[in-house]
């Protein structure tokens, strides 16, 4: 892709200071494969191995796929994407099998890593269904399905991350931006299950951070960590808001916040052998703050400050 020439134009010329990791379309899959592209592809500095899929639309404008209609509107359940169509087949007990599933099972097998949008209940639990097939059909391995955003669960749906080596790639600054009208959106029980990070952790997802950014025709979002590490440890809005912070037992840990980062973001890539912690032989990717996170107080994370960036063992940025 044009992107792929531009981020090898700049690391070939000294100029690229991150790491990309990018994903295909899941409807490109054959092409990958046919260049031999799969899960590790490409090197420390760009890979690719991974499609990427929407099942669902967004909260923003009411397109999140749920199993009942919304509050605010009874005739309203939301969109499946144009890639679900059409319906193809009998399968397994439920109704019919979706093209998106179809494509999938192909890709799996095919050893690329599958990443797909899921923000409404119903669409989550439609691709925990798929997993599931996934694993019937083509058998266990460590295939790390990426679940995007998982935004909204069924409370009996979080047992199915156990044990499957699902990856909840989440973005914890969606919650303090969606808070303030989810419940008018969900009411309050379903919004039991909105952003609810500390059950997914406890359910055996493998919850991994991200920005989001920049966002969608709802909502834009900041690329800065440390507005996401505050989310996921204080639920509230930037100006701290509600007191105790919306489902408060959903929180997690500044430590479990920052793993979420730097760890689980590795190991959702299949690296976390060379990145995600600060280890002899792993690349030497470090930032330095201007507060000990795990000291202050979690109202002021926020306002942590990046003094220093390094990456690949040099010094890239300085406040």
């Amino acid at each position: 892709s044009r992107q792929r020439e531009i981020f090898y134009h700049l690391r070939n010329e000294g100029k690229l200071t991150a790491r990309i990791h990018t994903r295909g379309y899941l409807d490109q899959w054959k092409q990958m494969n046919e260049l031999g592209l799969k899960v590790g592809s490409g090197d420390e500095m760009i890979r690719t191995g991974t499609v990427k899929a929407w099942i669902d639309g967004i909260m923003g404008n009411s397109t999140a796929r749920f199993y009942q209609p919304y509050s605010h509107n009874a005739n309203e359940f939301g969109i499946w994407r144009k890639i679900m169509f059409p319906w193809r087949s009998k399968n397994n007990g439920r109704d019919l099998q979706s093209n998106l599933e179809y494509l999938a099972l192909q890709a799996d097998s095919a050893g690329i890593q599958l990443s797909v949008h899921a923000i409404g209940d119903a669409g989550n639990g439609y691709l925990l269904d798929m997993m599931d097939h996934l694993i019937e059909k083509n058998g266990k391995k460590d295939r790390r399905f990426r679940l995007v955003h998982a935004q909204v669960i069924r409370p009996e749906d979080f047992k199915r991350f156990q044990g499957k080596n699902i990856i909840a790639e989440v973005q914890p600054y969606h919650c303090t931006d969606d808070m303030r009208w989810m419940e008018e959106r969900i009411g309050y029980e379903r919004s039991k299950g909105a952003y609810a990070f500390r059950t997914l952790w406890d359910s055996g997802a493998v919850v991994c951070f991200g920005s989001d950014s920049p966002g969608t025709n709802a909502s834009r979002y900041p690329l800065n960590p440390m507005l996401g590490l505050y989310a996921a440890v204080t639920r509230q809005t930037l100006d701290g808001k509600p007191t105790g912070g919306w489902f408060p037992d959903e929180r997690l840990t500044i430590e479990e916040a920052i793993q979420a980062y730097t760890l689980n973001s590795a190991y959702a890539s299949f690296e976390e052998n060379i990145k995600g912690s600060i280890a002899v032989g792993k690349l030497a990717d470090i930032v330095i703050l201007s507060d000990n996170l795990l000291k202050i107080s979690p109202s002021k994370i926020k306002d942590v400050k990046i003094l220093t960036t390094i990456f690949d063992g040099k010094i890239i940025y300085q406040r």
